[in-house]
């Protein structure tokens, strides 16, 4: 079996999804094809990044929703409206309604979510994830009031899906590189639908404050036919870099030295002010196969 990559990015991320893509063509096999989502307006600068087995798609291809790009930005920020939309969303919204319609749109029963700062430094068989049961990453018990943003999350996925809201603490399912079967990804879209009444699109704009990764969590783990698809896992095929000093040439080899022995990428996160430089030399440069 086989399965789709994806990622939904934009152009200012365009020179870490160029890194992503020639990592991918250096060290994955495995899949299908690799899918990267980026506004209208970003298509035709992303196109140097398409090939045999990688598509540059249009959003607008997959979320039919009337939004409309703002004229004025807010904070450095560009908001889209609709006249069914309350308070305008934003790019960070945008992108986590692609990885939903992509997953749809694509034909494959599995897909591997790959952010535009993911990298692979390693040689990695994507299809290892598409046989057995779903790999559905879990950390148990870690939302609470320390993590103000995931008790909301946690909370408006489990009302989105009509579920009751448990005490906390709670589960959290957001990660780097998941794993989501499409017949799931329908079955959740479904539920939303028929809780809200109105489309999965307009029901998680309206609502604002979700995250993709833990709507799929909760929509899994409250459904017995779903959760029995599934197995949770507590490790990622990839290892980040939340926060710290700048890594280069010197000290990159020892943050991927941590890597564990069933991870492959890594996830820097761009204000650490990483230079992509760095990452491509130790993925690129001979130094990352193992």
């Amino acid at each position: 079996m086989s399965l789709s990559l994806i990622t939904a990015s934009y152009r200012g991320d365009l020179e870490s999804c160029r890194l992503l893509a020639d990592s991918i063509d250096a060290h994955v096999t495995g899949y299908s094809r690799h899918y990267i989502v980026v506004p209208q307006d970003d298509v035709a600068m992303f196109g140097a990044l398409a090939g045999p087995r990688r598509e540059i798609v249009d959003e607008t291809e997959l979320l039919r929703s009337g939004l409309m790009t703002l004229p004025v930005k807010w904070r450095g920020r560009s908001y889209l409206w609709a006249p069914w939309l309350g308070r305008p969303i934003y790019g960070w919204h945008m992108q986590q309604l692609r990885k939903i319609g992509m997953t749809l749109a694509q034909p494959e029963a599995r897909v591997l979510h790959v952010d535009s700062d993911n990298c692979f430094v390693r040689p990695f068989d994507a299809s290892t994830l598409a046989d057995g049961k779903v790999p559905l990453h879990v950390e148990r018990g870690v939302v609470d009031a320390a993590l103000p943003a995931h008790v909301e999350w946690w909370r408006n996925a489990h009302l989105l899906l009509g579920r009751t809201v448990p005490e906390l603490p709670g589960d959290d399912f957001v990660g780097q590189m998941n794993v989501w079967e499409k017949a799931s990804v329908e079955a959740m879209v479904a539920r939303i639908e028929a809780v809200s009444g109105t489309t999965w699109l307009r029901a998680l704009a309206c609502t604002r404050q979700f995250s993709e990764y833990m709507i799929y969590g909760v929509a899994v783990t409250t459904d017995p036919a779903l959760a029995a698809r599934h197995e949770a896992v507590s490790t990622s095929p990839c290892l980040a870099y939340w926060d710290g000093p700048a890594l280069d040439a010197a000290s990159f080899p020892g943050f991927v030295a941590k890597l564990g022995p069933k991870q492959a990428a890594v996830a820097v996160q761009s204000f650490t002010r990483t230079p992509v430089e760095v990452i491509r030399a130790f993925a690129l440069g001979g130094t990352g196969s193992a």
